[in-house]
């Protein structure tokens, strides 16, 4: 009986953000605790979630640090292989990017130099401004297969398509950078450490899905993971100390709930 019931509530796929103990202001989370704390924590986090992970799941951990203190990702990420996770890829998030017309070859369309995404400067002359965050996708044994071509991009140049016996299509392995920038809002964030749905997106894509698969995060916060979920038509499931950022994540899926409801009238109608 016990074994049953711990078999039920397997996970497939863990995608989080926990804070980063750099003094951002949660409303209830003290995160400024001592270094030692937090990664204790943290190494409880990862104990706990290796048990309930299946065996061929992943676990996408994105964690970022700062330019006086860039070790925090690593000091994390070595508390996770300690509890027994080992680390299959390292995907580097990318927020901001600069293009320059001469770099980009003979097919592209750019026509001048480019630089978009989410920006902010800073003032110091010993540190660049970090555009950049770590998602380190941790499995159990690092043989878990994934669906890379579910967020395939195109070649630029098309003459590699049937050049490679793999390359028979007009799609390719998207790579470890990704380039995903904050949509632009006016009014103030409801919590000061959100990432853009698409990134659990293509974690979750990157990993496969199945109708029976289930999606955790242990951190959901207003619950950006869980509306990746219910875009994919997956379950989830998460976890959250603030009753604030809870009431913000339901009334977030009840909208998008609506408004996946409508799109789907429309369709019907449409046909």
């Amino acid at each position: 009986m016990r074994r049953a019931l711990r078999e039920k509530f397997l996970i497939d796929v863990i995608v989080t953000s926990p804070p980063y103990n750099i003094n951002k202001g949660y409303s209830l989370y003290d995160d400024g605790i001592s270094r030692q704390e937090y990664l204790l924590w943290m190494n409880t986090v990862a104990s706990k979630s290796v048990k309930i992970l299946r065996d061929n799941g992943s676990f996408f951990l994105n964690i970022g640090g700062t330019l006086m203190d860039p070790l925090i990702p690593f000091e994390v990420l070595r508390e996770f292989l300690r509890a027994g996770y080992k680390l299959q890829n390292t995907i580097h998030w990318i927020k901001s990017i600069s293009f320059e017309k001469d770099d980009l070859g003979r097919n592209s369309r750019l026509c001048d130099n480019l630089s978009v995404g989410h920006f902010k400067p800073i003032t110091s002359n010993r540190f660049l401004t970090d555009a950049h965050e770590f998602i380190f996708h941790l499995t159990k044994n690092r043989r878990t297969f994934l669906d890379k071509l579910a967020i395939g991009v195109p070649y630029q140049d098309k003459t590699n398509i049937g050049r490679w016996k793999s390359a028979n299509r007009d799609s390719r392995d998207r790579g470890n950078v990704w380039f995903i920038p904050y949509r632009t809002i006016q009014k103030k964030r409801p919590h000061p450490a959100v990432f853009p749905e698409k990134l659990p997106k293509l974690c979750l894509l990157l990993h496969g899905v199945r109708p029976d698969l289930i999606v955790y995060d242990p951190f959901i916060g207003i619950g950006t993971t869980a509306l990746a979920c219910l875009s994919l038509d997956v379950k989830f499931v998460g976890t959250e100390m603030d009753k604030h950022y809870i009431k913000i994540a339901k009334e977030n899926l009840i909208s998008r709930e609506r408004a996946i409801k409508q799109e789907k009238r429309k369709r019907k109608n449409t046909h």
